[in-house]
């Protein structure tokens, strides 16, 4: 506990002592984890933004399945987005839950189906969505009429700069399932720091980041968003919430085979026992947080620098308190639902959970 001597910086892993251990580690020591943001409560909406979750995937007929709606009952999205988007105005706490479940729903699909096995389906899939971020008028399909329909709502009035941002992010996420899997067909192991990387991308990491100012009510400026301190703070935030993830997957992700958990690469590079690796992951959090904290104090001394308004300056303010609020929520959340202290007994047959890009189910309006 070198990092601080307030052992209120200090957390279990699993939330309290007591708590559920990680899927996968039930053999293991649970690490104490340096995180010295406050946890808070969730959104008091979260019951209305669950709500208005089921009546929007009815609406498109998405997600109405049995086992999609038992997946939908293990992952409880709407409480990950009470935690990390707690201040948010009612109406755009259910906006944010709308893209939340698609990171979910969608990564479900390319890890636990057909889509993200073969690369030519992989690529298929993925076109449905993508030429959507370039303009395109979307497919008759519910999911890429979804898709389509969050997107809108969310780039809706915000700024050019923003609006780039957020779909260059969701392209670099999107795209990480078709780098995985041909990595994965042809063994190419990457290194840790190639990794760290690419598993920022694959959370949808930085797409939930970019949404902390929908959250907030701003919209900073170009001449923040391509600030050193300001890329810094968003990379450490964004690794952390993958690596984190990564504790919390390493039994289905060891049951996948593989290596894409920092957990098992690190077994496979340096020849360590499991928990050797994953105290590894540990410090690797802890130094996440710290790059967090000296980019908080960089970029208030660039904006100072840079001659930036009061008003910026707050903003920018606000947003680097969302990315903290951010990361505790995501700590918090991980050890409150099935999905990731639970196996799943039911998935096993290697079939589509939501059949979001199965072609019978893609065509919709058609008279």
């Amino acid at each position: 506990m070198s990092e601080d001597a307030d052992l209120s910086a200090w957390t279990d892993l699993r939330g309290t002592a007591g708590g559920p251990a990680p899927f996968g580690m039930e053999d293991l020591r649970v690490p104490l984890l340096y995180l010295p943001f406050p946890p808070h409560d969730p959104h008091p909406a979260l019951d209305r933004a669950q709500s208005a979750l089921d009546a929007w995937l009815a609406a498109y007929g998405l997600c109405q399945s049995a086992a999609s709606q038992r997946s939908l009952r293990r992952t409880r999205v709407p409480l990950i987005t009470a935690l990390t988007y707690p201040y948010a105005a009612p109406h755009t706490l259910d906006l944010l839950t709308r893209w939340a479940t698609w990171t979910f729903i969608i990564d479900d699909e390319f890890d636990d189906g057909p889509d993200g096995e073969d690369p030519q389906r992989c690529a298929d899939a993925l076109r449905t969505l993508l030429p959507v971020l370039d303009g395109a008028r979307p497919g008759r399909g519910p999911s890429e009429r979804a898709f389509a329909d969050t997107l809108e709502d969310l780039t809706r009035g915000r700024s050019p700069g923003w609006c780039r941002m957020f779909r260059d992010d969701i392209r670099a996420y999107l795209w990480s399932y078709y780098q995985g899997l041909l990595d994965r067909l042809t063994r190419r192991t990457p290194t840790l720091a190639a990794y760290r990387r690419r598993r920022a991308d694959s959370v949808a990491a930085y797409t939930w980041l970019d949404l902390t100012e929908i959250a907030a009510g701003i919209d900073l400026p170009d001449t923040v968003r391509h600030l050193s301190s300001f890329r810094d703070l968003r990379t450490a935030a964004a690794e952390y919430v993958g690596l984190h993830n990564d504790l919390w997957s390493l039994g289905r992700d060891r049951a996948a085979g593989g290596f894409h958990n920092a957990v098992l690469l690190l077994q496979q590079q340096e020849q360590s026992t499991c928990q050797e690796a994953v105290d590894q992951v540990n410090t690797l959090l802890s130094e996440c947080v710290h790059r967090m904290t000296t980019a908080e104090t960089d970029l208030a001394l660039q904006l100072r620098a840079a001659g930036a308004t009061q008003h910026t300056r707050a903003d920018a303010r606000t947003c680097a308190d969302g990315y903290r609020t951010f990361v505790r929520g995501c700590f918090d959340y991980h050890h409150q639902v099935a999905r990731y202290t639970r196996p799943d007994p039911d998935l096993s047959d290697g079939t589509s959970t939501h059949q979001l890009f199965t072609p019978g189910t893609r065509l919709i309006d058609q008279a």
